[in-house]
């Protein structure tokens, strides 16, 4: 049997990189905006221009990324412009997995304002 699946061609199917750490964590609650998005990835990523990407966009739709990525592997970074806005801020990403597929998915953190202690 094994010689008939060597002889075949048959490989196992490869997986394409999912998201396995955000930071900030998908819809946390922040009292600070941080000064950069972090992920990390289930591979490696492959280093092209423009193929991996991460938006960022405040609660009024504006960006605040500063477009700049970091690669290191499998993990991609981008710098934030500071802001001070309320609400829900909304991260995209576009990465290529190291199989050559892209992978693409958004998700979502808060920004509010610290409780005040009694």
């Amino acid at each position: 049997m094994l010689g008939w699946l060597l002889l075949s061609g048959t490989t196992p199917a490869s997986a394409h990189a999912q998201l396995v750490l955000a930071n900030p964590k998908a819809k946390s609650v922040l009292y600070v905006l941080p000064a950069q998005i972090k992920l990390m990835f289930s591979d490696d990523l492959i280093d092209l221009d423009a193929g991996n990407q991460i938006q960022v966009v405040d609660p009024r739709g504006k960006r605040i990324d500063t477009g700049a990525i970091a690669l290191l592997g499998n993990q991609l970074s981008t710098g934030l412009k500071q802001s001070t806005l309320l609400g829900r801020y909304s991260v995209t990403y576009r990465v290529l997995s190291e199989d050559g597929h892209p992978v693409s998915a958004s998700y979502y953190f808060t920004l509010t304002k610290k409780p005040k202690q009694k």
